[in-house]
């Protein structure tokens, strides 16, 4: 899929050269040796909470990369202020939906529609301001791929899964109440979002008490994909997930 995805248009000038190998091939490609790995465990927004569960995953893919002949660092990832990294992000995520016609403006979600109303509410320039925001808060987060580290390891998410639906409880009027009750779901993919590096999630963890699964991010430097890939597929063997199975309820 990610092959068919990452197809060159020659008519568009955004869009990056192929490949010189098919991502395909890193399945069966020799595993990288001797990597820099970093670490993450503290969310990107100050004052969140972490489970357990989702510490020891991390622990779990530490000591398998380790097994590999990898080498984690201490070298910490320097992080964008909280407030800022939010603010530039929101402004642009608030507009993904422009573009795009509504069937049916009525029955358009609350939150959604919310969303929609703050994007067309920013200008031009407040718009322009965000996106260079972005790039220049990026920065400081894809520096240390390159001088630091080769790949960084997180927890997917905060929490463990929640419920279907979890979003929706509990209401309490205010339509972007759903939003931020999908911070902990989203606290450490959403960085790689903002600087753009190829990620990964791997269920290489489950919780003993309620038999979820468990994920564990993978993060490269920009257009590393292939090692990305090399290195997941190296977990899944050491770590095979496809025989488990949750309980049903």
């Amino acid at each position: 899929v990610l092959d068919v995805l990452a197809r060159h248009d020659p008519a568009a000038w955004w869009s990056p050269s192929p490949p010189r190998r098919p991502f395909a091939d890193a399945l069966t490609a020799a595993p990288p040796a001797g990597l820099r790995v970093g670490v993450l465990v503290e969310p990107p927004i100050a004052g969140m909470s972490v489970d357990p569960a989702c510490l020891a995953a991390v622990d779990t893919a530490l000591r398998a990369l380790e097994a590999a002949g990898h080498h984690v660092v201490d070298t910490p990832l320097p992080l964008p202020p909280t407030d800022e990294l939010i603010a530039a992000f929101t402004t642009i995520w608030n507009t993904a939906a422009a573009g795009v016609p509504l069937a049916d403006p009525d029955r358009v979600e609350p939150h959604n529609r919310a969303l929609r109303e703050a994007a067309r509410a920013v200008d031009s320039w407040a718009y322009a301001e965000a996106v260079q925001r972005t790039q220049r808060l990026s920065r400081c987060v894809v520096e240390a791929f390159v001088g630091s580290f080769d790949l960084l390891v997180t927890p997917t998410m905060a929490c463990l899964p929640p419920p279907v639906g979890f979003w929706r409880a509990d209401g309490d009027g205010d339509p972007l109440s759903p939003l931020r009750k999908s911070y902990p779901l989203a606290v450490f993919t959403s960085l790689f979002n903002v600087t753009g590096q190829p990620a990964i999630s791997l269920p290489l963890h489950h919780d003993d008490a309620t038999g979820l699964p468990v994920g564990v991010q993978l993060v490269a430097a920009p257009w590393q994909e292939d090692l990305l890939l090399r290195v997941a597929r190296a977990l899944e063997l050491a770590l095979p997930w496809a025989g488990r199975r949750p309980a049903l309820s």
